[in-house]
């Protein structure tokens, strides 16, 4: 037997994540998602950020604990191939019984999307309020979080290094930093101390077997938010492919000059990955919420 069509718990949330559920088609996951209401386990293994992601469940985990295991780059997701492995008949890691139907006049949410309904789309911001800014998310990308400003793409594939992990191509996260300068070359020595942070946890050697390798590709003053920032960019050579592009903008908060944020993010050099020009876009999709000005100070990572 297969697993049945469903809502299913996210596989891989665990606090400080929010519970939330995503929609199984009976083949794989979907890009539908809710808040969760309550489901059985889940297909397949669970999943965890990496690369800028894992900078973010690692990265803005200094911050929160969230942040420590996603970062910036491309995203670990821990064991979750759904057609590997299983426990029951019914499907991976799914009991036999599937999710009963809703009773006469009541919405059946067990049931797969009507044909005319176009399938619920992922917030196009990710907001984080202790910061006051969002992430607009590029096509093909989600929300890595439902409380923290972090985006992956939903592309994913097995870690080179790794059978036991999934990567995906590439991710963003906007953090808080200890940063502040008064003049360019402090902002700029700032800024590359941001990217090579960047660097070892968007592409660790667990998953990639180590870097060998990095050139500055990009390096100069740049506008975030109507904030003026710098940025910094590499491209890295991993022992096992795929290389990447890994970049860090270091910028004043557009809600308050006393706060200085760090963009992060880094994409894979693959024929099937988003081309360099999405930290471009990444970062032209920085924008303040108006949140969180009059929050206290957050801890830095």
């Amino acid at each position: 037997m297969t697993t049945p069509p469903g809502w299913y718990p996210e596989p891989g949330l665990t606090p400080p994540y929010p519970p939330r559920e995503r929609w199984w088609d009976g083949h794989g996951w979907t890009a539908q998602t809710r808040q969760a209401t309550g489901a059985p386990p889940a297909p397949g293994g669970g999943r965890s950020g990496r690369g800028p992601l894992i900078g973010l469940v690692a990265g803005i985990a200094g911050a929160v604990v969230l942040a420590a295991a996603l970062a910036l780059g491309s995203v670990l997701l821990l064991g979750g191939d759904p057609d590997k492995g299983g426990t029951s008949e019914a499907g991976p890691g799914v009991p036999s019984g599937a999710p009963e139907g809703a009773g006469p006049g009541e919405e059946d949410e067990s049931a797969p999307p009507r044909d005319d309904e176009p399938p619920s789309k992922v917030p196009e911001v990710a907001r984080d309020p202790l910061l006051g800014v969002g992430l607009t998310a590029p096509a093909g990308w989600e929300r890595a979080s439902d409380s923290h400003a972090a985006v992956s793409s939903t592309k994913a594939y097995e870690c080179p290094a790794s059978h036991e992990e999934d990567c995906v191509r590439g991710g963003g996260v906007l953090q808080a930093t200890n940063g502040a300068w008064s003049d360019q070359e402090t902002l700029r020595k700032l800024t590359e101390a941001q990217v090579a942070k960047n660097a070892e946890t968007s592409y660790p050697k667990k998953s990639y077997g180590g870097i060998t390798g990095h050139e500055v590709v990009e390096s100069g003053a740049v506008t975030v938010a109507g904030e003026q920032g710098y940025r910094v960019r590499w491209r890295v050579a991993n022992k096992l492919k795929p290389d990447a592009y890994v970049e860090a903008v270091v910028f004043r908060s557009p809600e308050s000059a006393e706060r200085t944020l760090a963009l992060l993010s880094s994409v894979d050099i693959a024929e099937d990955a988003p081309g360099v020009s999405v930290l471009d876009e990444l970062r032209k999709g920085v924008v303040g919420t108006g949140d969180g000005e009059d929050e206290g100070p957050r801890e830095s990572v």
